[in-house]
């Protein structure tokens, strides 16, 4: 199951499997490809800034306890 997931995150998207072929591969009717490469630097990208979405003004109390 590791193999697969790490197949599907591979850093360049056309050596990732298409979901097909994935599906096939969790069913038994096909192997892993063992040609992978297990970089990931992708991976250690860090998220886009979200600061800019969030708001610090204060709820006011009719917000946070909407009527049921």
């Amino acid at each position: 199951m590791l193999e697969v997931a790490a197949w599907c995150l591979q850093d360049d998207p056309e050596r990732r499997p298409p979901m097909s072929t994935v599906v096939k591969v969790l069913e038994g009717l096909m192997e892993v490809d063992s040609n992978q490469v297990y970089k990931f630097s992708h991976a250690l990208t860090p998220p886009p800034a979200v600061d800019a979405h969030i708001s610090s003004a204060p709820r006011q109390a009719s917000v946070l306890s909407k009527s049921r």
